[in-house]
């Protein structure tokens, strides 16, 4: 059985020249050396104080590096990091039009018509991620292969007004072992610190939850109060999945959670 093609909505830009990789290492949070043809990356752009401004999708076809953000994001993005582009020797630019990003399940997937491909692995799912001319179809959505590993979707599930950690993306999209990026410092204060207010967690629930659990719900504690709001709801296997992000106080707590009145159950 062929596993389905999932679209990966986003706004191309195109890095070339023989310092677009150093360039770009010093901006966002994910190690771009480790980016090469046949080997794709996953980052996040942050403000100096540590917001995500988005996340990126690196594949390298071998001339030129190229940078999935956000959808909608191109313009800005561009116009922020062109700030940074100063005596490198390294030129940004919208990609050519018509490619897009495109993720298979199957991590060996060949895309022979790609400008390029790469594998990916994000908590623990590998993917092939491939920058193309004819997209998947729009109707198999990647955010619920995403959602059943736990990761998020910029814009649904985590926004310009949380960091890494409050994203849950501090093992998935930042290297602790690289040199500076912008914001750094912020996230480096913030892991030391060990605690945040809220973080995104995956939930597991009933069927019923599929229709009764919209964006913005409340979950509960066992007492009645309100720890956390559901982002994004995911049919799975054994019922709902949804993504919502809760008080770290009530997680820590361990305790019993259920949205409109269904138990629902923290996955690890």
């Amino acid at each position: 059985m062929v596993e389905p093609l999932y679209a990966l909505p986003r706004d191309v830009l195109a890095v070339r020249g023989p310092d677009r990789k150093t360039w770009l290492d010093g901006l966002v949070t994910c190690a771009v050396s480790e980016v090469v043809v046949g080997k794709a990356g996953y980052g996040l752009l942050l403000t100096k104080v540590g917001k995500i401004v988005t996340d990126v999708f690196l594949v390298d076809s071998g001339t030129e590096l190229f940078v999935g953000v956000a959808p909608g994001r191109g313009a800005e993005v561009r116009e922020l990091l062109d700030r940074f582009l100063v005596m490198e020797d390294a030129e940004l630019d919208v990609a050519a039009p018509g490619l897009h990003f495109v993720v298979s399940a199957e991590p060996e997937r060949a895309f022979p018509d790609a400008a390029a491909s790469g594998t990916l692995t994000l908590a623990g799912l590998t993917l092939q991620l491939a920058l193309t001319q004819a997209a998947a179809d729009e109707a198999t959505s990647y955010t619920h292969l995403f959602a059943a590993h736990g990761l998020g979707t910029f814009g649904v599930d985590f926004s310009e007004r949380d960091n890494p950690h409050e994203a849950s993306l501090d093992r998935v999209a930042v290297s602790w072992t690289k040199g500076c990026y912008l914001g750094q410092e912020v996230v480096c204060m913030q892991d030391m610190r060990g605690k945040v207010k809220r973080r995104l967690v995956a939930l597991d629930g009933g069927q019923e939850l599929l229709d009764a659990a919209p964006p913005q719900a409340e979950v509960l504690a066992g007492d009645g109060s309100v720890v956390g709001h559901v982002s994004s709801v995911h049919r799975s296997p054994g019922g709902a999945r949804l993504l919502a992000s809760l008080s770290t106080s009530a997680l820590e707590s361990q305790g019993a959670f259920s949205v409109r009145g269904a138990p629902v159950r923290v996955v690890s």
